[in-house]
């Protein structure tokens, strides 16, 4: 089969999938809501159903180079400004709680999706103190993020949040604090959309333990090492997470 031949394959399923009511039991069984958040589950469960974001029984290597069956693709979710401004509310809420005693200088993301996630969130933490957004180089083509800000971006003593829209291994919002460290500033805290690890990668469990953590929703999308991929092994087309399509 072709690449094309897959993706629309892929593109008609979904349509089929979530025009159905069985696609909330299909969302419901991977969404488990975070732990500092006050969304819950069924607001969760509204996103990703209204936004057709969550790709099922498929095979897509992720920008880790894992693999997995269960694909969330947060482009989709970041067309809806409704649910924008719901999560960045929800997100400046959790840093309002969390730092009232502590105020944060800023927060760092990349120049992706996630940079919506970022100055939505500082136009909201904005009634409780001045928060700037400081962004990385991002190469769509690889997934990859640059390492280099402008000098004086972050200063000495400046703390910053890690902010990205989804982790799998932890790698991304891990790189975004060592550039707040490298710099001279101080990681704060993190925070993601959504964690997909599926509690694989204890890189994920140190950084929850070592900082404030703040997700929206922990979804159950199980990852592989190419080596150890069943699907793989059972010879089911492989889709790079940039070719996954709107729905």
């Amino acid at each position: 089969m072709t690449t094309t031949t897959i993706l629309s394959d892929l593109v008609t399923r979904h349509r089929d999938l979530y025009g159905t009511p069985s696609i909330d039991q299909r969302l419901e069984t991977i969404i488990r809501a975070g732990s500092h958040t006050s969304l819950t589950e069924c607001d969760i469960l509204h996103i990703l159903r209204t936004s057709r974001s969550v790709f099922f029984d498929t095979h897509v290597e992720v920008v880790s180079g894992h693999h997995t069956a269960t694909y969330l693709r947060f482009e989709s979710i970041s067309r809806y400004p409704e649910f924008v401004s719901l999560v960045t509310r929800d997100m400046a809420d959790w840093i309002g709680r969390t730092f009232q005693h502590e105020p944060l200088t800023g927060l760092i993301a990349t120049s992706s999706a996630a940079s919506l996630l970022a100055t939505g969130t500082a136009k909201q933490c904005h009634r409780m103190t001045t928060c700037r957004v400081a962004l990385t180089p991002y190469n769509g083509e690889t997934g990859k993020i640059g390492t280099d800000i402008a000098i004086g971006t972050i200063q000495s003593g400046e703390r910053f949040i890690a902010l990205n829209d989804v982790t799998t291994r932890g790698n991304c919002v891990s790189k975004l604090g060592k550039i707040v460290t490298d710099n001279g500033g101080v990681l704060a805290g993190m925070m993601v959309f959504a964690r997909r690890d599926s509690g694989q990668f204890p890189l994920m469990n140190e950084l929850t333990a070592r900082h404030p953590f703040y997700y929206s929703t922990d979804l159950d999308m199980p990852q592989w090492e190419a080596s150890h991929c069943p699907l793989c092994r059972m010879r089911k087309p492989l889709l790079s997470w940039r070719d996954v399509p709107e729905v």
